[in-house]
């Protein structure tokens, strides 16, 4: 009986340990997840899903909340239309005459610009990019020049809404194969509030001006000096003779007395 009693007592404080270290695990796992909120035994697919999505994809995934390039239209192209002038109801124009001679081989071209026709709404305005010809052999460029009222270049210029009474002016280099009756176009953008009103404006009838067309304003001075010069060299020549008959024959009618 002696033996028996630690034996008991073995035993009991065995299952004692046992159970207080059943205990304390738990509570171990339960303090070290307090923070956490996923369970204290998490699932593998959730720490996979959680360690797969990096944080910066998980806020811009998307294009980051952006709505896709493609999709949508943009309105700034329904209110701004680029090409020539009368195609999009742009300003009317007009030829100012004959180009006036700068210096050689430099001339200047005065244009009127008028809107005409219809009231053009608020808002609208014309830019004058280019300008075209219709041959080779001139060189267009923008300038103020010549005496007819230009006060500013038609390169560039921006005619605004029933802006009226505009005189422009272009610079022309002629080359060496310019032809006469070479012809200017011009090219730009028209800009409107929205694009119901640049369909207005493009749909209104106006009346253009003269055309533009360029003639060689320069005289052929080459042809003109060889006609001087020849009535110069006819009238001294002219004189001569009248005086060498009045001496000539005297001295043969001498000798035959």
């Amino acid at each position: 009986m002696a033996l028996s009693r630690p034996r008991v007592g073995l035993a009991g404080i065995v299952c004692l340990g046992v159970m207080l270290a059943i205990t304390g695990c738990g509570t171990t796992v339960t303090t070290q997840d307090a923070g956490r909120v996923t369970p204290a035994s998490p699932s593998p697919s959730s720490d996979q899903t959680n360690e797969g999505t990096p944080v910066g994809e998980a806020e811009g995934g998307d294009d980051q909340g952006q709505p896709d390039s493609d999709g949508g239209e943009d309105p700034a192209q329904d209110r701004v239309r680029t090409g020539p002038v009368a195609q999009y109801g742009g300003p009317a124009y007009g030829d100012q005459g004959t180009a006036e001679v700068l210096e050689a081989g430099l001339w200047c071209k005065t244009i009127a610009v008028f809107w005409g026709g219809d009231p053009v709404p608020e808002g609208v305005s014309f830019t004058f990019e280019e300008a075209v010809t219709d041959r080779p052999g001139l060189q267009v460029d923008g300038g103020v020049c010549g005496t007819r009222g230009a006060d500013r270049s038609c390169l560039g210029m921006v005619v605004k809404a029933n802006e009226s009474g505009i005189f422009c002016s272009l610079v022309l280099r002629p080359a060496a194969d310019f032809q006469d009756g070479t012809a200017i176009t011009f090219r730009g953008t028209l800009e409107c509030p929205t694009g119901e009103i640049c369909d207005k404006v493009a749909a209104r009838e106006v009346e253009p001006g003269p055309p533009i067309i360029v003639d060689d304003p320069e005289p052929p001075v080459e042809e003109e000096q060889p006609q001087q010069q020849q009535q110069e060299e006819e009238q001294p020549g002219e004189e001569q003779p009248t005086d060498s008959p009045d001496t000539g024959p005297s001295q043969p009618g001498e000798e035959s007395g």
